[in-house]
């Protein structure tokens, strides 16, 4: 439910004039409705107007939805971005969650009930303030940067991170750049164990999940642990990216992340800088893991894993 006090401004981006034209009869009443046609009409909107959702198609000519939602995440980070996909384009769908920061993937064609409630959502999620990542030349001391800016502190050895991981050099590469950074680490061999890790020590702000044997039960695993600590970064490892699956990985998991093994060094260790500065700020700023809510899962989680996770969060600290 939107707040009543406000209108909230939506941009709807499609090529197909047909689309955006059904989009605003369904919206106008209850925001402020933009449309563009294209990733650039679209752009030229945001620089213009203050938009709080934006909802983009994914396969426009000239500009991608993915791409139109990476550039909206570095020029607009407050702006909640969602995508509506018709086709399963793996690459696009990856690129949406590492580049775009995408908050929900919205099937082609959309039921009106879904749709009203994710941009519902979105749009009060719009009014939390965004941790934004400065760039490395940005200075602490810096006295403009905006009160949501946060810049990277280290060193980060206050805070401990969590693997899930079963390939020896994989496990090999993560632990070495560990040592290297100081940063104290939790090697754990199954869902079980890397449950109680996280929702027994507070200092964990990362967990690095693998997705190979058992990949649905990694998903809800990760889904619980977003309802159960909503400052944790999860970032998933898979050895060949799936479209479905990354879907489910935002909608139910909201995974910071998505990263295909062997691991790029240089850019896991932005990815990691990044995702403690991400749990830094939720840390402190409790309400703004809104803008990062998971839906519940559409396949039931076996007893099993509920049962467990159940009984460790109830458990007296």
């Amino acid at each position: 439910m939107t707040n009543l006090n406000r209108k909230y401004r939506i941009l709807f981006v499609d090529d197909e004039p047909r689309v955006t034209s059904a989009l605003r009869a369904i919206f106008r009443r209850e925001y402020d409705v933009y449309v563009a046609n294209s990733g650039a009409e679209a752009l030229k909107t945001l620089a213009s107007e203050q938009v709080d959702v934006l909802v983009s198609d994914q396969r426009m000519p000239h500009m991608l939805g993915n791409e139109l939602l990476a550039q909206v995440s570095k020029l607009y980070p407050q702006t909640m971005r969602i995508l509506l996909t018709g086709f399963m384009d793996k690459k696009a769908i990856v690129d949406s969650i590492n580049q775009g920061e995408v908050y929900r993937f919205i099937n082609k064609p959309w039921r009106n009930d879904e749709m009203r409630e994710v941009v519902a959502e979105a749009a009060l999620a719009s009014e939390i303030p965004v941790a934004v990542i400065s760039s490395p030349e940005t200075s602490d001391s810096d006295q403009g940067a905006p009160a949501n800016v946060v810049t990277r502190a280290k060193p980060i050895a206050d805070q401990a991170l969590l693997m899930m991981e079963k390939q020896q050099d994989i496990r090999h590469q993560i632990r070495k750049f560990c040592s290297d950074q100081e940063i104290m680490i939790y090697y754990t061999q199954n869902i079980q164990q890397a449950v109680a890790a996280a929702t027994s020590r507070d200092s964990i702000g990362v967990a690095i999940i693998e997705l190979s044997d058992n990949s649905r039960n990694a998903l809800h695993t990760i889904n619980l642990l977003k309802r159960a600590r909503p400052e944790l970064i999860t970032i998933a490892l898979t050895n060949e990216f799936d479209a479905h699956m990354a879907v489910d990985l935002i909608n139910q998991g909201q995974v910071f992340k998505y990263l295909a093994k062997p691991l790029d060094i240089d850019d896991f260790q932005r990815t990691i800088e990044h995702a403690f500065v991400r749990h830094r700020f939720l840390k402190n700023n409790k309400q703004a893991s809104s803008r990062f809510k998971v839906e519940t899962p559409r396949e039931k989680i076996s007893a099993s894993i509920q049962s467990f996770f159940s009984k460790l969060i109830s458990a007296p600290s």
